[in-house]
């Protein structure tokens, strides 16, 4: 299956938006890039990050947020 250039560059635009709306940091994109290059024969890479974390405490009582990212790559058939 043959794919033209800019048809290539739509998709590769589209994945780069939806990676930043999810949240997906350059650090872990480096990461998996990194994890990647180093071994090409992998099955897949992972990286997650919490991007945001807050805890509130009061009256002996204790509320903790976190907002994990985890981004997957993985070959498949």
């Amino acid at each position: 299956m043959e794919m033209n250039d800019s048809k290539y560059r739509d998709l590769m635009l589209r994945f780069a938006k939806e990676i930043d709306d999810i949240g997906v940091t350059e650090n872990m994109r480096k990461l998996i890039e990194d994890k990647c290059q180093s071994a090409p024969n992998r099955f897949g890479a992972s990286a997650e990050e919490i991007t945001a974390h807050f805890v509130y405490r009061h009256d002996g009582y204790m509320i903790e947020a976190k907002q994990t990212i985890t981004i997957v790559v993985k070959t498949c058939k």
